[in-house]
């Protein structure tokens, strides 16, 4: 039996997460282009942050809208597959804690990590204080019913979906999915720690008052925008610079 901290630990089973990934069709990844802003590619502005990047597959997706994109996570490894696979100009791949992030950023996005943080009132306090006026945070993660799966539960889920992916999607690609889902990244699961949609919605709100919460797949997100700048506030900035 391995313990929690190398159950959680990505370093281990990048590799194997980013091809699970790449295999499965996750509602976040389809959901998540229509909350970013509608400019085409010339007209990018503005910074966006990717907390909890992982291998970069929401980060590619920012640096089509925005003009600097800085992408954080915790695990070396998983920077490291970022950097080889998914790297952009305009994308800026750091190792890095939730907390440890300083700057200000016009559009912040997480998911699937914050379950993962010790404190999450003051990493949502964090993030909020990252956002320039007038910006935007798309928080997103899983939620269950259960604050923690059992094994047999999660593995019969396994099974069940390589039942339907074997007459869906043939037998090399339904395997490959089973034995990634049942390998280092199940141990993963099992040790992972969730809120229910309510608890999810209270906490959030307790710290971003009036967001809005949508239902994604398995998971839940909050959209919340910091307040834009008054014509007070920009007349003083111009005179702070002039």
């Amino acid at each position: 039996m391995i313990s929690w901290e190398e159950a959680q630990s990505f370093d281990r089973l990048a590799a194997e997460y980013d091809r699970l990934g790449e295999l499965n069709n996750d509602p976040v990844d389809e959901w998540l282009p229509s909350v970013l802003p509608a400019d085409p590619p010339d007209q990018r502005a503005g910074r966006a942050l990717d907390l909890g990047c992982g291998a970069g597959r929401h980060a590619v997706l920012l640096a089509d809208h925005f003009e600097q994109v800085d992408a954080v996570d915790l695990s070396a490894a998983m920077i490291r597959l970022a950097r080889r696979k998914r790297s952009r100009p305009n994308i800026c791949y750091l190792e890095s804690g939730v907390l440890d992030v300083e700057g200000s950023y016009d559009f912040i996005v997480s998911s699937a990590t914050l379950h993962h943080v010790p404190d999450l009132p003051a990493a949502l306090a964090h993030i909020k204080s990252l956002l320039a006026p007038g910006g935007q945070a798309v928080l997103v993660d899983v939620v269950s019913p259960r604050a923690a799966n059992p094994r047999w539960w999660l593995f019969g889920g396994d099974l069940r979906r390589l039942a339907r992916n074997l007459v869906r999607r043939g037998r090399a690609e339904a395997c490959e999915i089973f034995k990634l889902s049942t390998g280092d990244w199940l141990d993963h699961r099992v040790s992972d720690r969730y809120l229910s949609r309510q608890q999810f919605e209270e906490i959030y709100s307790a710290v971003f008052p009036g967001a809005t919460f949508t239902r994604v797949g398995n998971a839940h997100a909050m959209r919340w925008r910091s307040a834009a700048p008054t014509t007070t506030d920009r007349g003083a900035a111009q005179r702070s610079t002039g």
